[in-house]
């Protein structure tokens, strides 16, 4: 009789952990292809920024150069193709891209000159080994098409192997081990074991679930631009794995850093997403009443803490009614932008202006402050994406390097002209100009 319990136990919680040890290599499975394919996506959208910048610049486009430096830096494959499925580069391929065949049938292809944006997980024609791929459709004057394909070769039977040596075995052999005892032990005490087996299994599961989550939070967000605060991440993590998570005082501070860092990620995945929305117009400028006075007062307001900080005396100075028509969000932000850097930018105490008018039919509104200003010869490329002028300071400042990025797209969707007038050591004056 115990030995027909012993087996039935055994049998009974190895087939439970089979079961549930495959469906959850099934999720992973799915969890892992579902972040690559959104990290690809998030690839493929920022180098086709790189190289809009690039050609709104003049600058002539080294498609193998390019596919060669952001292949080894992200390490992924990268293809270019244009609207006809011709292969313009391919970072596996090198110089021999012009063998390759065409393009136009593969599913991510199709999808990118259709919608824009592509996704597929299939085997390569050329390589003859499974990844995952994502496309992005680039479009610019003349009519031209661009595709910007990335890749990642995917092996399901390699994650299915590490799930099961770090999660399926271990659990069998408890699962083993918890029956042996519960055979031998009498009936009334089966269910305790057993029970509390399942919740480590539920716990296991949780806590997997949640690391995948962080690890997808933290993969899709990965660019070259990212490189910094991510080393500086690992770095900390690692010395606390190493042993100095012990002392209470250095782990607080660790994971001060650690999270001050993914918040800066965080804020600059979402400015390369404002940006590629207004790119693409993936949204218009809606026509409403913009109440300049109301929505500044509001900025000042949300931003109370950092003046404060900086005691810094705001001056504003504007028509008691004036309007412009378009979006309040997007108008908010962009004044946001400049008012917020006028205030990190000040010396301690010192002062920032504001002011709205109306002149020749025309909205004027400038932040003006008088702080550390900028030289003349960084003025040509001040708005330009990741372009900072003390990159020290910007970081210290907690900048993404977007901020006037996104003040010249937004300005741009209003149809406003942006203007600069700054001198070293003097402060600075940014204007924009709306059509009334």
């Amino acid at each position: 009789m115990k030995k027909r319990f012993l087996l039935f136990s055994i049998g009974l919680i190895l087939i439970s952990i089979v079961i549930t040890s495959a469906i959850s290599v099934n999720v992973n499975i799915k969890n892992f292809i579902s972040e690559k394919e959104t990290m690809l996506l998030t690839y493929s959208r920022i180098i086709n920024m790189a190289i809009l910048d690039e050609l709104e610049a003049g600058r002539e486009i080294d498609y193998e150069k390019i596919t060669e430096n952001f292949s080894e830096e992200m390490d992924i494959r990268l293809t270019f193709i244009d609207k006809k499925g011709n292969v313009l580069a391919d970072s596996e391929m090198g110089s021999n891209y012009i063998n390759m065949e065409n393009h136009l049938g593969r599913e991510e292809i199709t999808e990118a000159i259709l919608t824009g944006q592509g996704q597929s997980n299939r085997e390569s024609d050329t390589f003859g080994t499974e990844y995952l791929y994502a496309a992005d459709a680039l479009k610019y004057p003349e009519d031209t098409l661009l595709i910007t394909r990335v890749a990642l070769e995917v092996d399901k039977l390699e994650i299915i192997s590490d799930f099961i040596l770090k999660t399926l075995l271990i659990s069998s052999a408890i699962g083993i081990l918890a029956a042996s005892v519960i055979a031998v032990a009498y009936t009334n005490t089966l269910m305790k074991p057993i029970n509390e087996m399942e919740e480590q299994l539920k716990n296991t599961m949780k806590e997997n679930k949640k690391a995948e989550q962080i690890r997808k939070d933290f993969v899709a967000n990965v660019t070259h631009e990212l490189k910094t605060p991510l080393t500086s991440i690992s770095g900390f993590v690692e010395t606390l794995q190493d042993g100095a998570a012990e002392d209470p005082e250095i782990r607080s501070k660790f994971l001060d850093i650690i999270a001050i860092e993914a918040a800066r990620l965080k804020r600059l995945i979402e400015d390369i997403l404002i940006i590629s929305d207004i790119e693409n117009k993936r949204e218009s400028n809606t026509d409403s009443d913009i109440n300049v006075r109301e929505s500044i007062e509001e900025i000042l307001t949300s931003i109370g803490p950092i003046i404060e900080a900086k005691q810094v005396k705001i001056i504003t100075s504007y028509a008691y009614e004036i309007y412009i028509g378009g979006n309040n969000d997007r108008f908010k932000q962009l004044m946001m932008n400049l008012i917020e850097n006028a205030v990190k930018y000040s010396y301690d105490g010192g002062t920032v202006t504001i002011t709205a008018e109306k002149k020749e039919g025309k909205i004027y509104i400038s932040v003006k402050d008088e702080g550390i200003g900028i030289s003349e010869e960084h003025l040509p490329r001040l708005f330009e994406r990741f372009y900072r002028v003390d990159k020290s300071r910007a970081q210290k400042a907690g900048g993404t390097g977007l901020g006037l990025a996104i003040v010249k797209h937004i300005a741009s969707l209003f149809e406003a002209e942006i203007r600069v007038q700054s001198e070293l050591g003097k402060g600075s004056t940014f204007t924009v100009v709306f059509n009334n």
